[in-house]
């Protein structure tokens, strides 16, 4: 007698070829971007082994638990787990930079961009955003290095549609990945002269939780006040993390990573970063 098999997932039943176990489920299933919990429940019998029914659902990450596993591994010093991520850390190590020369829209063949002198290196393969913070962007893939100073990036060919005009003095912003994990020294490889300035071990205050009601609702947020008085060397940052050491990171050390435009640190200016996670 065959295993039953109840599959809770309407696209599983509507594919032509469907998965055979539950791993070729799970890369199956699409998360919409949303956190995601899969279960696989099986009836064995024990006599013999042979599992006799089989049930693969989603499950729903409660409310109150998904604000438990924020607050048991991102939170103060004071928390009673080892190695929480309880720093924020800036650095100046991405080559955030602007357009020199407007790109028409309805443009082909774009292989190459004239910017202002980059203030760190972009390694080849990065993905940058185009128009950064504007409401007409697009994603672009560099081709080659460039080094820091450089005034030409180079890219993967690309073409602007009618809604995509760039004047001088657009955002040309390289995007973190999901597989940044740098070494120390992978931290500022990227540029000459590095900063970096941890926040130290934040308090209690530094952290706020809020337990809403479903997915995207459970918040953390998290801010931090760099300073020149308070330790912060002057300079442009354009790299922000969140990290489980107060000094010293190294490779597994990174949880959150977020790229801007410069923003400047000196006895005039202060730079709070804020981070919002949301479960």
């Amino acid at each position: 007698m065959p295993r039953e098999l109840i599959v809770n997932y309407s696209p599983y039943h509507r594919a032509t070829v469907k998965p055979q176990n539950f791993e070729e489920f799970v890369q199956m299933y699409e998360t919409a971007g949303k956190p995601t919990g899969l279960w696989s429940l099986k009836q064995q019998d024990r006599r013999t082994g042979r599992i006799i029914k089989e049930l693969w659902n989603p499950n729903a990450i409660t409310d109150a638990g998904a604000i438990s596993l924020l607050e048991r591994g991102i939170n103060s010093s004071g928390a009673t787990l080892p190695n929480l991520f309880n720093n924020l850390l800036i650095t100046n190590n991405s080559g955030s930079t602007t357009l020199t020369t407007a790109i028409a829209a309805n443009t082909s063949g774009i292989t190459s961009l004239a910017v202002a002198a980059l203030p760190a290196a972009i390694p080849s393969g990065t993905i940058l955003t185009l128009g950064f913070g504007s409401g007409t962007n697009q994603q672009v893939t560099t081709s080659a290095a460039a080094a820091q100073g450089a005034t030409s990036i180079t890219v993967t060919s690309f073409s602007t549609d009618a809604s995509h005009s760039y004047a001088v003095g657009t955002a040309v912003v390289p995007n973190p990945a999901t597989t940044d994990n740098p070494t120390n020294t992978q931290l500022t490889g990227n540029v000459s002269s590095g900063l970096t300035s941890y926040s130290g071990n934040l308090a209690t205050g530094a952290f706020t939780f809020t337990q809403g009601t479903g997915a995207g609702n459970r918040q953390l947020v998290v801010s931090f006040t760099f300073t020149n008085s308070g330790g912060t060397s002057i300079g442009n940052y354009t790299d922000a993390w969140i990290v489980n050491v107060s000094s010293g990171a190294t490779s597994g050390n990174y949880m959150a990573h977020e790229i801007n435009t410069p923003m400047r640190c000196d006895t005039s200016n202060n730079i709070t970063a804020t981070v919002t996670i949301k479960l």
